[in-house]
């Protein structure tokens, strides 16, 4: 099972939220990727925040994160392009 810290949770329900939360693919930086949010890439970036937030290494959040990828990356797909 996956905690996620409740400030987190938050951004996934709907609270206040970092400008680049829920955007698909790795952050603003790569503006060719377009302005996708989905809850899938939400529910991702969650699981890389809260393991961060438990003290793992960036590798190892995006490592443990990487179940929720495939969805994520459907979920971009699907919403740019069907």
């Amino acid at each position: 099972m996956q905690a996620i810290h409740l400030d987190l949770l938050a951004h996934v329900i709907g609270g206040a939220a970092p400008s680049d939360f829920g955007r698909c693919g790795p952050g603003t930086s790569m503006g060719f990727l377009g302005n996708v949010y989905t809850p899938e890439c939400a529910a991702h970036d969650a699981a890389v925040r809260g393991n961060l937030a438990n003290g793992d290494s960036q590798v190892v959040a995006h490592a443990k994160a990487l179940p929720l990828l495939p969805a994520a990356a459907a979920s971009y797909v699907k919403s740019r392009f069907g």
